[in-house]
């Protein structure tokens, strides 16, 4: 029998619990990194106001994301916020009476970047949360508030526009 100092056992221990600790905090960052995003406009400045244009209705396919920066936060406070505009697949665009949803990209639990999944649902990875892209409701998950909504124009020529949050 191999014996083993409880020194030695205990720094087992914590070496394991690191590497636990590492590994559960890599899954979603990596998750993160390897997803297709967009941003469009520029980072910073305070010239940037609402109304915002987004992008074209011709750039956004169906089942995908353009990913923003709001110039204010939903609490109506100064700040880069990040959202998304989602251009709904036929049959949930079918069932929300309109192509185009816009969020907030910050999910309420714990602050985390949420994306669509392509044939899916909106994902936050940090905790395996769920919304619908309909209505931005929560599925699944830890969660408790729905994502906020942007209100969005789009005008004659198809640009589409962040006007503010939705109350």
């Amino acid at each position: 029998m191999v014996e083993i100092s409880r020194r030695d056992f205990i720094k087992g221990g914590v070496l394991a619990s690191v590497a636990l600790a590492a590994a559960s905090l890599g899954i979603p960052l990596t998750q993160f990194l390897s997803s297709e995003r967009v941003i469009t406009g520029e980072i910073g400045g305070s010239s940037r106001s609402l109304p915002l244009k987004i992008a074209n209705v011709s750039e956004v396919s169906p089942d995908s994301q353009v990913s923003f920066i709001m110039p204010l936060n939903p609490d109506g406070s100064r700040g880069q916020h990040p959202a998304i505009l989602i251009r709904l697949r036929p049959e949930l665009a079918q069932r929300a009476g309109t192509e185009f949803k816009a969020y907030s990209a910050v999910c309420p639990h714990l602050g985390c970047i949420v994306h669509l999944e392509p044939r899916d649902d909106i994902y936050c990875p940090c905790h395996a949360g769920y919304f619908d892209p309909v209505d931005g409701k929560v599925l699944a998950g830890p969660p408790k508030k729905p994502l906020p909504e942007v209100e969005i124009r789009i005008d004659e020529v198809g640009d589409i526009y962040a006007e503010g949050w939705r109350k």
